[in-house]
């Protein structure tokens, strides 16, 4: 790993640095008048999550890959419908954790 040399500004800022500015206790009052955090609604994500498996369920319900594959997997044989299935599921898994990890960090 290379060493980044310290910027000339942020050493020249770091010396003089002679601890926190008195403020009379400013910010604590502008933190107690701040309104409380609002809380995070679920039901909008819990809707999307049943409409769209709802959505993907009509509309793959007729189609024979997706009937073969099940059938396929489900016997223990792994033809490539079944591997297809295999793959599709294990992106989609894969996507939503990477989702929630991206989601969990930006907070």
């Amino acid at each position: 790993m290379n060493h980044q040399p310290e910027d000339p500004i942020e050493a020249l800022l770091r010396k003089q640095f002679e601890g926190p500015v008195a403020d009379d206790g400013f910010c604590d009052r502008v933190m107690q008048q701040l309104p409380p955090r609002r809380r995070v609604a679920f039901w909008p994500v819990a809707t999307g999550l049943l409409a769209g498996g709802v959505a993907c369920w009509l509309s793959l319900a007729s189609t024979p890959l997706l009937h073969a594959g099940l059938r396929d997997w489900l016997s223990g044989e792994l033809s490539s419908s079944a591997i297809a299935v295999l793959l599709v599921v294990a992106g989609t898994s894969l996507l939503a954790a990477w989702w929630a990890l991206a989601e969990a960090n930006a907070r």
